[in-house]
């Protein structure tokens, strides 16, 4: 980004800034003011770095809610939607700056993703008007608008190569961090930030050598041993799918990445073995790990009957039944919230609502399989392990991974597929060509617009490479799911 300032301009802004945040840590009480001050100091850095809007809302709404002094649930979700809220005001701002000089990025997922956020207000409406408690709407809405939300800040925040590096050294160095500062604390569910790093890192694993290999692979033994330590079957399934299929779809990079993580992993947790802290953790993980479904089963049983008496559209986001019996919680409120995503979807939702959910995830799952060598499969067999994870799990703050992935499909074919392994020829059918032509024997184009073919110039003047690659969700043979 280039925002030229004088110099003089650059003290005045900071001496305004500056006196603003002492105004507002003196005259707000308590956590108030830090919060509004760490408001304005998120947006100033998302302004200046959009591409640190995902990595620090992921990982930073945990890290604000222990600072804030309550680690709650209910304290991480709220601070992890001021900071992406933030972000969105960020990213608006640059587009009110002529300096910055951005242009949308569209893909053809955009109707779709579109599409899920105008039914999912529809639902809410419908909600309201049925008379669901107003709170309840709320909730089921975040948990809907999570998806096409994420999308959207990903495709305008990670446009290009640079900031996809950036986003990603940055959300590894903090992963890496919180994952080495809890691997032998008991009690830690952890897991998912792991998982969602572990697939990238095997490709990267696979395509460098000497002593950067050996860096990659302590990291990601690392995230492996969090992961088998996790006390979440969701996230031991995400996992253990995506890795499964990596190995079975991959080819020689992918598969030289997973033995050497797999190794790595395994040869760590015999060293940590020694550890009090961590043979205490791998107690309580079997302990989850050998723990019944308890009350899980009976609450989605609750959910599905509300949708077989409305299948179509649902009883409307924030449905709830009233004073259900529940084997360890005697008589409760059930719902919208369910301990499974799709029982979540289709009994505030209905059928409308899980075509409108999965719909954009999977037109672009073919993307990323069409590639055996690239970062596109890593984030395609994620995409797929969250698919399969979210009929066990339903994630207080929402899954909004399955509208982040398939934006980073999308996205790292747009820019490549970040790195190219030297003798692997990309896949034919992945071959960027001019704006507006068909993509190999379909029709359709992965970009509407800032794409061109080999060689090249796109609409904003910079040559674009000629094969694409992708990076979270695949495209097949055909991009018929780009139509």
């Amino acid at each position: 980004m280039t925002l030229r300032a004088l110099p003089t301009t650059a003290v005045l802004a900071a001496a305004l800034v500056g006196t603003v945040i002492a105004t507002l840590l003196v005259r707000l009480p308590g956590s108030l003011g830090l919060t509004v001050v760490l408001g304005i100091l998120c947006w100033i850095g998302f302004t200046l770095w959009p591409w640190a809007v995902l990595p620090f809302g992921i990982i930073g709404g945990t890290i604000a809610g222990v600072l804030l002094g309550d680690g709650g649930i209910r304290s991480i979700i709220i601070m992890h939607t001021l900071i992406l809220l933030t972000g969105c005001a960020a990213v608006v701002t640059r587009r009110l700056l002529p300096e910055t000089g951005e242009r949308s990025r569209r893909t053809s997922t955009d109707a779709a993703m579109l599409a899920l956020a105008g039914l999912t207000a529809l639902a809410a409406i419908y909600g309201l008007v049925r008379g669901n408690v107003p709170m309840y709407v709320i909730v089921a809405a975040y948990q809907i608008s999570i998806i096409p939300g994420y999308f959207f800040l990903a495709t305008h925040t990670l446009a290009d190569s640079r900031s996809l590096r950036a986003a990603g050294l940055l959300y590894l160095g903090a992963a890496t961090v919180l994952t080495a500062a809890e691997l032998a604390t008991p009690g830690r569910h952890g897991g998912l930030l792991s998982s969602l790093a572990l697939p990238p890192l095997m490709v990267l694993i696979g395509r460098t050598r000497g002593w950067r290999r050996i860096v990659l692979v302590l990291v990601a033994a690392g995230f492996t041993a969090d992961v088998v330590l996790a006390s979440y079957r969701a996230i031991w399934l995400a996992a253990g799918l995506a890795i499964l299929i990596m190995v079975v779809r991959g080819g020689p990079v992918i598969r030289r990445g997973v033995a050497w993580t797999v190794t790595g992993g395994i040869l760590l947790l015999a060293g940590l073995s020694l550890s009090a802290g961590v043979r205490e953790r791998s107690s309580v993980m079997m302990t989850a790990f050998g723990r019944s479904a308890g009350h899980r089963a009976p609450e989605a049983a609750v959910g599905v009957d509300v949708f077989a008496t409305q299948p179509i559209a649902g009883a409307g986001l924030g449905q709830s039944s009233r004073d259900i019996y529940l084997p360890g919680m005697g008589m409760t409120d059930v719902g919208p919230v369910y301990h499974a995503f799709y029982v979540l979807v289709l009994a505030n939702f209905g059928l409308i609502g899980l075509c409108a959910v999965l719909w954009p995830v999977l037109r672009t799952l073919r993307v990323g399989f069409a590639d055996r060598d690239g970062m596109p499969l890593a984030f395609t067999a994620l995409t797929c392990g969250f698919l399969v994870g979210a009929f066990f799990a339903g994630p207080t703050e929402g899954h909004w991974e399955l509208g982040l992935l398939p934006a980073l499909t999308l996205l790292t074919a747009r820019a490549g597929g970040l790195v190219r392994t030297p003798g692997v020829a990309p896949p034919r059918a992945l071959a960027v060509v001019a704006p507006g032509r068909p993509v190999g024997p379909g029709r359709g184009r992965l970009f509407r617009s800032g794409a061109a073919g080999p060689g090249r110039s796109g609409p904003t003047g910079a040559a674009t490479a000629g094969p694409a690659t992708r990076t979270g969700t695949p495209i097949g043979r055909t991009p018929a799911v780009l139509r």
